[in-house]
């Protein structure tokens, strides 16, 4: 009979390895699943940079430039809380050609506005004073989907006359190869993470699943090879019994990769949810994961039946495995050395994406490190139970986990990384949170804000006549922004300033009040900043991209006022420089939360051109970035304990199965049930327990290494330590508790007569 044919036979009458088969079709569908859906993740970024590259301003010349196509102006609005991106354009020259980019169908003559599907239909649905009068003119054509960098973008390109827009002359909308989105290194280091500590309780679930019958199928190997089988068909059963379960769990995986993607791409990050073809992965790419898996599995197969090939009898008789080595310890300390070394160059900011390669391995070898060093640990409690028992369960438990701490550990070893990146993500989420800003500049939260008027020529009297238009009870407050310079060549002193009437501002400007202002010239400070108003110039911004800055020495003589409060800003009266104060650089205006997307639209409606702002707006995306870190770490967490539950759980009712035969044995030597079942919740509890403490502590100092790289990349992340971290530990122990309750039932099938038929 062939190789083939009596590994068949034995999947069609033993129903155990049948049972094991499934289980490693499941594992490998899983573990192949989560790679491609991780994978796919920079492949997604890309797709989101290349439909909004045409927004890229890298190609831009001077506008006297012959190559010059369009000027382009970008700005952000917002409304209910949603990020509006505004591009206002036109020609660079009267009946000029334009290049157009994927989606954009037509470019926007004066008058004319181009809006996306999500922007229309809000703008049909709400009153026009609110949103739609942001935008004059036309509605001519959608933005198709190809420019846009998520379905329900908003999105608004309005047309306007030549000349009349300050902003980047550009050869043509861009098509940069190397732009990149926003937040892509975060999301590009979130993924890592995630295939890194996803795939070990993967790879533990497929190795519990694989060794569900291992006892039993070395018997029957053993007694083949004892029988005058070669090394090599013994090796060749093995592994197609493996082979079939791990191929048929990568073409399952493959096959749900399709639907997979789209469920991916409901997902939300930066704003919005993502286009259905984005999270797929090259077919070279998905071979190579579909054939590794398998290959992997059954590797490991054939490797684990050395003493079935060199000591068959051994294998026969079941003899007990070797000790381990506390050398197996020395591994943290390795992997610990290759994840520092991997911060050190994550930190330094070089080497773009590429530079998180080997913080990524340092992370995967403390995983893999606490699992080996996981049998030692058992070992130790196995020798502690067995040295001071006082019930029989216990030293059983005690006389199982000495005696083979690697198959005891087994039920452990998901639990411990599950529980190693729980306290990771509970060590970064807390510290990533608490470093959001609850405010994002100097003004109230009732201001909105523009440092740059542009090309107008008296911005204050057309935002005063709109409003009044409009019948909006808002303050317009003028503004020249600057800088307090030193005029010392020994020192480099420079504080923000601003230019504007005291009574004014302090309805804008937080940290101050209108009982702080006094009459006439005046310059105002916070307290503890008189240094910064000696020798200095007042260094004016530029009202537009083609003026240049403009200074004036601050007198000597003016009256320096300190207020109580703490405002960022120095506010200076007008009558100190009324040559600068006669052409503001700016405008605030006030609003009330009935009235604000009112205001903002009279704002943007006189000012298209210029980048207007809010704290309410800048909040809104702090808090999306922060849903987006929560939202990744719940689905990280969950499938992390669903996938080590479910490998303790297949674990622990594994090594019952193995012990078929000793379990059989002992009742029929008259061993309770109860005394059984009890030794078999503390050999798997008991080193759940220990090692749970010991990887939460390493999840907790790896946290840490990454928040150090977070701050790398996005200048939060302090370190705030809670007892929340240790919550992972007590969620592992109560999975272990779950997964030894299992055990139970599958104990109750066993008797005396089990002893027999073994």
């Amino acid at each position: 009979m062939s190789v083939f044919r009596i590994a068949l036979a034995v999947l069609r009458n033993d129903s155990r390895s049948r049972v094991s088969t499934a289980l490693v079709t499941v594992g490998v569908a899983l573990g192949v699943s989560l790679v491609l859906w991780l994978a796919s993740a920079p492949h997604a970024l890309q797709q989101r940079a290349d439909r909004i590259a045409w927004r890229s301003t890298y190609n831009t010349v001077s506008q006297n430039d012959g190559r010059a196509q369009l000027v382009l102006s970008m700005n952000q609005d917002q409304f209910g809380g949603k990020l509006i991106h505004r591009f206002d354009v036109t020609r660079a020259h009267v009946g000029g050609y334009v290049s157009l980019a994927p989606g954009i169908r037509e470019f926007p003559e004066p008058g004319q506005v181009l809006l996306s599907p999500a922007l229309a239909e809000l703008v049909r649905t709400t009153p026009p004073e609110k949103l739609g009068d942001r935008f004059p003119g036309q509605v001519v054509d959608l933005i198709g989907e190809q420019a846009l960098e998520y379905p329900d973008e908003l999105v608004a390109i309005v047309g306007h006359e030549p000349g009349t827009i300050s902003g980047y002359a550009l050869t043509g909308f861009g098509g940069n190869a190397g732009y990149a989105a926003d937040n892509s290194d975060m999301l590009y280091l979130l993924t890592r993470i995630g295939m890194v500590v996803l795939i070990v309780p993967c790879l533990v679930l497929v190795a519990s699943a694989a060794r569900l019958t291992a006892t039993r199928r070395e018997r029957r190997l053993a007694a083949l090879r004892l029988a005058g089988a070669t090394p090599a068909q013994v090796i060749a059963m093995a592994a197609v019994e493996t082979v079939i379960g791990a191929v048929l769990g990568s073409v399952i995986a493959v096959v749900a990769a399709e639907p997979l993607s789209h469920l991916t791409a409901l997902i939300p990050w930066g704003g919005g949810t993502w286009m259905p073809g984005d999270f797929t992965s090259g077919p070279l790419f998905v071979g190579f994961v579909a054939v590794l898996a398998p290959v992997l599995v059954v590797a490991a197969a054939v490797l684990g039946l050395r003493r079935v090939v060199d000591r068959p009898l051994m294998a026969a008789e079941e003899k007990s495995r070797r000790k381990i080595s506390p050398a197996r310890l020395l591994g943290l300390v390795m992997a610990g050395g290759v994840f520092v070394l991997g911060v050190s160059i994550a930190t330094s900011g070089y080497g773009g994406q590429e530079r998180f390669t080997v913080v990524l391995v340092g992370l995967g070898a403390v995983g893999v490190a606490l699992v080996l060093a996981g049998p030692v640990v058992t070992a130790l409690v196995g020798r502690y139970f067995v040295a001071r028992w006082r019930k029989p369960s216990t030293l059983l438990a005690g006389r199982r986990l000495l005696g083979d701490p690697v198959a005891s550990f087994r039920a452990a070893a998901g639990v411990v990384v599950a529980v190693f990146a729980g306290s990771m993500a509970l060590t970064m989420l807390p510290a990533l949170e608490n470093d959001m800003p609850t405010f994002s500049g100097p003004w109230r939260d009732s201001a909105i804000v523009t440092t740059s008027v542009g090309q107008h020529a008296d911005p204050v009297a057309e935002l005063r006549a709109e409003m009044a238009r409009r019948a909006l009870p808002a303050q317009v407050v003028p503004m020249v922004t600057g800088y307090l310079v030193s005029t010392s060549d020994q020192e480099q002193r420079s504080s923000s300033a601003v230019i504007a009437p005291c009574k004014e501002v302090a309805s804008v400007l937080s940290g101050l009040s209108a009982g702080d202002c006094v009459e006439g010239p005046a310059v105002y400070i916070p307290r503890g900043y008189a240094d910064a108003v000696k020798d200095v110039k007042f260094e004016r911004d530029a009202r537009g991209p083609n003026e240049t800055r403009k200074t004036e020495p601050l007198p000597a003589t003016v009256p320096v006022h300190t207020v109580s409060d703490y405002p960022q800003l120095i506010v200076i009266d007008p009558a100190v420089f009324p040559d600068l104060a006669a052409k503001p650089t700016g405008v605030a205006v006030t609003s009330t939360p009935s009235n604000r997307d009112a205001v903002y639209t009279a704002l943007v409606r006189v000012l298209p051109d210029v980048r207007v702002s809010d704290n309410v707006r800048e909040v809104q995306q702090d808090d999306s970035l922060m849903g987006d870190l929560r939202r990744a770490t719940a689905i990280g967490l969950a499938l992390m304990a669903l996938l080590s539950g479910a490998s303790a759980a297949v674990a622990a009712a594994g090594s019952v199965i193995d012990r078929r035969r000793t379990f059989g044995a002992l009742i029929a030597a008259g061993t309770p049930v109860r005394v059984l079942a009890r030794a078999l919740r503390r050999e798997v509890v008991l080193p759940v327990l220990v090692a749970t403490l010991g990887s939460c502590l390493a999840g907790m100092l790896v946290g840490l290494g990454l928040l150090s790289v977070a701050h790398s990349i996005s200048g939060h992340a302090e370190a705030l330590l809670n007892l929340w971290i240790l919550a992972p530990a007590a969620a592992g122990f109560v999975v272990a508790l779950a997964a030894a309750a299992a055990c139970g039932p599958v104990l109750r099938t066993f008797s005396a007569r089990d002893y027999a038929a073994e």
